[in-house]
Order: C-alpha cells, then structure tokens, then sequence
C-alpha cells in the first residue's frame, strides 16, 4: 500500500490513463478525486469502490479557475487534505503552425496548460497544508520528437514539461516534488480515434508498431504504474525530472 492515507486528485479520469491511474493509485490506498467533464467518472468511482477503493466524482470544466478551487476544496473535504496531484486531462489536435486559428490555439491550450496551471495554483498551498506533496504532469514524447500537424499540442505539453521543472525550483524546499510523465503511443479511445482518421487503418497500425522497440504498444497501466512510482514516497529524491514512457520509441532512428 504505496498510498496508504494519500489524497490523490486526477483529472481527466474517466477513461484511459486517466482512469488507469485512479484505479492504481486506489489499488495502492490513496483517495482518490476523480474529475472529468464526461458522466463516465462515476463509473470509474462506482468500479474502485466495488474493488475495495476509496473514491469521489466531481464533474467540472477545470479550463475554468473556480472549478478548479472548489475540485481541490471537495478533495480536502472528503478526504481530509491533498497529497498527490496527476494533471492528466487533455486534447489533441491535428494543424500545423500556419493553418492553426485562435479557436484551436486557444482550445488546446486552455484545456492541456492553463488547466494544469490552475490545479498546480491551488493544489500547492493545501499540500504545503499537509507537509507536501507530489504533482505529476502527463506530457508527450511530441515535446522532443514531434510529427507533422500536431501543432499546438506539442507546444502545450512543452509547457506542461516547463511547469514542472519551475515548480521544482521553486516549492521543492516546501516539500513539493513535481515530476512530467512523457508517454508515447499507448492504447486509449483517443489514440484509437487518431487511427480511425487513416484511410487504411492496419497498414498505419503495423508502420506504427515497426517503430516500437519492445515490439508492442504501451497501455494505459504502464503510464499508470509510472505515475505510481513518482507518486510514492520511493520518488522522494526524483523531483523536476522527464520520466519516458514510450517502449524505446523517442531513441529509434528511423528512416523513411
């Protein structure tokens, strides 16, 4: 039990690695806050508590800053503080730096940067409250060794990647760890959905594969059980750092 009497608020955590990791962390006896925006969060609550979980929903847009307040005042309401925040929630987008308007700028990074600004913003002082705590931003492999029209989202989650690194410097000494996670290609309802917009779905799948040096795609647990890792209190001396969750993909030269 990693997370005995840990309080742990995750958003976006109604499907995928999301709610991979809010079952984990159960798994491990955290409180678990799940957030979402789809109805779906209640069944994620609905399945830890049948496997023995502690766990709550709250239904909130977190783009807007007094959701994102009162997210973090039903965690510490509930259960009694906060300790581990994974800022997971998030959107793609398929535009290039010319053909991207305000509309999709500001979509992406609303919902995948100023959410996790906002959660970090007040999730901070109340883990300060209880001696500390661990932020952990789901980030991308498009951050190092982006593709083509994935703009702006690999600008966000180089932002994400940055707010990590200055919460380090800045609340380490507070006792505040914040730690990114950069998953590569891992089997969610979104990746399937950026499969299902190629004409020959097999063929992209197989090309995609062929660049996976463990010879398979990740899933959503084993960005689960990372998360876990740096959540704990085994992560104690890992703070500001880039762990990579993409089975070898990012070191693979690859030629076309």
């Amino acid at each position: 039990m990693r997370l005995d009497r840990k309080v742990a608020v995750i958003t976006g955590a109604a499907s995928g690695i999301g709610e991979a990791i809010a079952k984990r962390f159960a798994e491990e006896g955290a409180s678990v806050m799940v957030n979402d925006i789809s109805e779906e969060g209640e069944r994620v609550v609905e399945e830890i508590g049948k496997a023995g979980g502690k766990a709550a929903f709250v239904r909130a847009d977190i783009r807007i800053e007094t959701n994102v307040i009162a997210l973090m005042e039903a965690a510490k309401r509930h259960f009694g503080g906060l300790h581990i925040l994974v800022n997971n929630a998030g959107v793609s987008c398929h535009t290039n730096v010319v053909t991207a308007d305000d509309e999709v700028w500001e979509h992406v990074m609303n919902l995948n940067l100023k959410s996790a600004w906002y959660c970090c913003k007040h999730a901070i002082p109340i883990m300060m409250e209880h001696g500390g705590g661990s932020i952990i931003n789901i980030g991308s492999t498009h951050v190092f060794r982006t593709q083509k029209g994935h703009f702006p989202y690999h600008s966000s989650k180089a932002g994400m990647l940055a707010m990590a690194q200055g919460i380090c410097v800045d609340f380490s000494g507070r006792g505040i760890r914040a730690n990114t996670i950069s998953p590569g290609y891992i089997e969610t309802p979104l990746a399937e959905k950026y499969l299902q917009s190629y004409p020959n779905r097999e063929q992209k799948l197989g090309a995609m594969l062929a660049t996976h040096p463990v010879g398979r795609f990740g899933k959503p647990s084993d960005v689960a059980n990372a998360a876990l890792f740096l959540a704990s209190d085994e992560a104690g001396f890992i703070a500001g750092a880039n762990l990579v969750v993409d089975g070898g993909r990012s070191v693979l030269q690859i030629f076309d």
